[in-house]
């Protein structure tokens, strides 16, 4: 399970992450102290910057932007059920307060989904109105989305895979509205291109290649739903 964030970088860190990321894709065994020099920082600030970024260490981040990070897998056939259990036996508490650190700075929250995703945000809607006054929207209409953006928005994507289409048009106009954007993935995939702002990647045993984007479940999402809904309903009554 990840959360990989940007937004509280500095200038300097976030000019180091550019010149680290290219540097571990073109050479996925580069050591700590090379890619130092090379961002001309210490190796101690390299592994600051990728802790910061969410991640447990420096070969981590050297696997995720490499595209070799994956998600853990269940030996053998695993029905669907014993791949509920083992994420909700390794389920992260974190992911929910970093879904919620950042949602709270927002006073209009827009939910976007496609095909059973965006069934999905319409749920997540229809219970963020039982615990929070802020304006929430869920559309699977690009350009009804853009219109909506401004500079107190934020744009909170749901998918499985990231790949049934490419998001980065929609982020892309987003951006410029002075909207921030979270996209929250069930398959932990290589995000290092996204324009999203955060990325929340749930991790669950994968749900098999087999299967089409539509044709993957969505319980993982409505279970991380259920948890932010039972803080936020917490927070409203303690």
């Amino acid at each position: 399970m990840l959360t990989l964030r940007t937004d509280h970088l500095t200038k300097l860190e976030k000019s180091t992450h550019s010149t680290l990321m290219k540097n571990v894709i073109q050479n996925n065994t580069i050591a700590i102290v090379e890619a130092a020099s090379l961002c001309q920082v210490s190796p101690s600030k390299i592994s600051k910057l990728v802790r910061k970024l969410g991640f447990d260490n420096f070969k981590q981040y050297k696997r995720y932007f490499s595209g070799q990070e994956t998600p853990e897998i269940i030996s053998g056939k695993s029905t669907e059920t014993a791949r509920l259990i083992q994420f909700l036996e390794n389920y992260n508490p974190s992911l929910t307060k970093d879904f919620l650190s950042v949602f709270t700075k927002f006073d209009k929250v827009i939910l976007f989904g496609l095909g059973p995703s965006y069934i999905t945000a319409e749920y997540f809607a229809y219970k963020l109105t039982t615990v929070t006054d802020k304006n929430v929207f869920v559309t699977h209409h690009e350009d009804y989305a853009e219109r909506l953006a401004d500079d107190n928005t934020l744009l909170v994507v749901f998918s499985v895979t990231g790949t049934f289409t490419s998001f980065e048009p929609l982020f892309e106009n987003i951006k410029h509205k002075d909207s921030q954007i979270m996209l929250v993935l069930e398959e932990n995939i290589n995000t290092r291109d996204s324009k999203a702002d955060y990325i929340i990647t749930l991790s669950p045993p994968d749900q098999g290649s087999e299967l089409l984007a539509f044709e993957k479940t969505r319980t993982v999402f409505f279970i991380f739903i259920e948890e932010i809904i039972a803080e936020l309903r917490k927070q409203r009554n303690p």
